[in-house]
């Protein structure tokens, strides 16, 4: 969710919805997914208005991306609390502590994507906070109406450090079934307050 600072500082996004995702990347050769909260939605079966959306792409695809997006797109490093324009004759170095690139069709337009930048490839999921953890990309991610989302016990793995509360956690629960569970609590502090809920089998 957008921060009124973050809006004062850097502008409004545009609603986007995993169906202008899809059609921006329509005939794209790398890897894309859905990660956040649109992902829960679909694994929670209904759908919400969200602040922005999140397309993933694994790291080492950055320069296809690029290539595929061409002139038609501003691209920027997200990084520690700051952005810096990614120019097209720059090279795909970027600076440290990026962890994504927003997307703009100008400096006058309003921010349309974030591309998440995660340490997977086509073939392989990778978790970012520890890269040790991995799955086959097709065990990480499910489908609907062709397009691709993380799964929910992934989405809520990353949410973890940020979401304390206990009532945010029970909305998704339904969605996960022991096995995502068990995996979710593994990735979680020993004294983090979702493990308690976590331990309930599922219903």
């Amino acid at each position: 969710m957008q921060s009124e600072e973050q809006r004062e500082l850097y502008g409004a996004w545009a609603e986007r919805w995993p169906a202008d995702a899809a059609e921006l990347l329509e005939g794209y050769s790398g890897a894309w997914w859905i990660g956040g909260g649109w992902a829960v939605d679909v694994a929670l079966e209904h759908a919400r208005p969200h602040s922005d959306i999140d397309i993933v792409i694994p790291r080492s695809e950055l320069s296809l991306l690029r290539g595929w997006l061409g002139s038609r797109w501003q691209l920027w490093c997200a990084f520690q609390g700051a952005l810096k324009p990614l120019l097209p004759h720059d090279s795909d170095v970027l600076p440290i502590g990026t962890s994504s690139i927003w997307l703009r069709s100008s400096a006058y337009a309003l921010w349309e994507y974030e591309v998440l930048l995660d340490p997977s490839d086509g073939e392989t999921w990778r978790f970012r906070r520890d890269t040790a953890v991995t799955m086959p990309l097709s065990d990480a991610l499910t489908e609907q109406a062709g397009i691709r989302y993380a799964k929910p016990q992934i989405v809520l793995a990353y949410a973890a450090a940020e979401h304390a509360d206990v009532a945010w956690l029970d909305e998704v629960l339904p969605a996960l079934d022991d096995e995502a569970r068990a995996w979710l609590a593994d990735r979680l502090a020993d004294d983090h307050p979702w493990r308690k809920r976590l331990a309930a089998p599922a219903s």
